[in-house]
């Protein structure tokens, strides 16, 4: 049943509104002066507040900013005897869904209640359901210790914020992106799309085409009718740009133009177009570095540093390593249909005493290697592979687990064993053998045989980028 919160200093006329209010089926309250009624509304948190506009210790007006800024914050709907257009759009202006004039009309009223009310009732269905789209989007971000608390803490500040610039930093693999998203999806901007740009993963006059679209004719092998860019993509959203530190310095220009003006141009364009679109990006370098080295505009820099998210890598956080490995065994049951009850106490003691280098992707590949090569139960410390704890090699060789589950559907062996091409174990190479490139190949080889031609699982498990990985296939010449 809506509560609502009737705040006049006549009690005849207060009277009258409970009356109105009750017949509709509604909960009431009542405060004679603008002091008890901010006491009541921040007490009772009803769902929508009648304010006078003249009452003692506080007008309407004057009140009218503390009850918006509540939280769960009431409709709020003044009443007036003096109603005019300027009282009307100050009304509106500071939070008010609608000014009625006194004395009353009740069907009015009670018109205006119905609105108000149904309102307020499909905005807090659709903000639940943002929220659990949020989640599913982006996925949790696990951990109970104090340093991702904080993570958590400074991505709602930021999220409340539209427009504010935000830099996120940390070594490669700690979550970055997913931080970005959570941003995103926890800001007013989460209806709108989340664009990501990998700046590393283009050369310089693609990266530039790519981000600000281009005019037909711009260059040769561009469409006819040109294209948009991400920040035009980027409408009403957000624009995530992922290892910020791999710009060069012409387009750091171009881009510190962009988020000082809020404006940009097409490449080979001339006409200004606006940006409607919160601009977040992460790197794993050292920016002040490479200010210092010339290598990073400081200007650029510090417009972007509007607000800094540090996220910590996993060795300094060893009590999220088990939450996480749950978290990303669950993940995996769901996606092989094995019903995993967990790690044995020897493979979390791996898990927790491990460097980590490649933080949470690796510990991400670590958990899909031992779920492939466990057919369902306890995950034993071999599948792990780790070695021994505080490793970070892994076994060349791989142990079948107790239900014999590394045997093929015909028994032909371990499904983690080559399958397209044996390539020789990296300490039995010839000296021959020992180029950079020729290991490079053979890993590259290795792990779509693992991953049996899964070309994103592969590039996760090698801890590189996919578009990375679709390079090194056509420079090595893998089918």
């Amino acid at each position: 049943m809506p509560h609502i919160l009737i705040a006049d200093d006549d009690p005849g006329i207060r009277a009258g509104l409970v009356a109105i209010c009750m017949a509709g089926g509604h909960r009431t309250s009542e405060a004679g002066t603008g002091a008890e009624t901010v006491r009541k509304a921040t007490a009772e948190r009803p769902d929508l507040v009648l304010l006078d506009l003249r009452m003692p210790e506080g007008d309407g007006l004057e009140i009218l900013p503390r009850l918006t800024a509540l939280d769960d914050a009431p409709a709020v709907v003044i009443l007036t005897g003096h109603a005019d257009v300027e009282t009307a759009v100050r009304a509106m202006a500071l939070g008010a869904v609608n000014v009625l004039e006194k004395p009353v009309d009740p069907p009015r009223l009670r018109q205006a209640l119905e609105r108000v009310l149904s309102n307020r009732t499909i905005r807090e269905e659709r903000d639940r359901l943002r929220e659990e789209v949020a989640q599913l989007r982006s996925g949790p971000i696990v951990g109970r210790s104090a340093a991702i608390q904080r993570v958590l803490e400074h991505i709602a500040r930021v999220a409340a914020t539209p427009r504010s610039t935000a830099l996120i930093t940390g070594e490669s693999g700690v979550g970055k992106e997913l931080v970005a998203r959570a941003v995103h999806d926890q800001s007013a901007r989460a209806d709108g799309p989340f664009i990501p740009l990998n700046c590393a993963a283009l050369a310089d006059g693609l990266l530039e085409a790519e981000l600000f679209g281009y005019e037909p004719g711009a260059f040769t092998g561009g469409l006819p009718k040109g294209r948009d860019g991400l920040i035009a993509a980027a409408k009403g959203g957000t624009l995530f740009l992922d290892e910020l530190g791999e710009l060069d310095l012409g387009l750091q220009a171009k881009l510190l133009r962009v988020l000082q003006e809020r404006t940009y141009r097409r490449v080979g364009g001339t006409l200004p177009l606006a940006m409607d679109a919160r601009v977040v990006a992460s790197t794993n370098r050292d920016l002040m570095q490479m200010v210092e080295a010339g290598t990073f505009r400081e200007d650029l820099f510090y417009r972007l540093n509007v607000f800094s998210i540090v996220v910590p890598p996993l060795r300094a956080r060893p009590e999220d390593i088990g939450p996480l490995a749950h978290h990303f065994l669950e993940h995996f049951g769901d996606e092989l249909a094995r019903p995993y009850t967990g790690f044995a106490t020897a493979a979390i003691r791996s898990l927790e005493t491990h460097p980590w280098p490649g933080n949470i992707r690796e510990l991400r590949n670590a958990v899909e290697r031992a779920a492939i090569m466990t057919s369902g139960g306890e995950i034993p410390a071999a599948h792990v592979g780790l070695g021994a704890p505080g490793s970070t090699h892994a076994p060349t060789e791989t142990a079948p687990d107790a239900a014999g589950a590394s045997a093929g559907p015909t028994g032909q062996g371990n499904p983690l064993s080559p399958s397209v091409e044996d390539e020789p174990e990296i300490d039995t190479l010839s000296e021959a053998d020992l180029s950079l490139e020729r290991m490079e190949a053979a890993m590259i080889r290795r792990a779509l045989s693992v991953t049996r031609g899964n070309k994103g699982r592969a590039a996760r498990a090698l801890g590189i980028h996919r578009s990375t990985l679709y390079k090194k296939l056509e420079l090595y010449g893998i089918e």
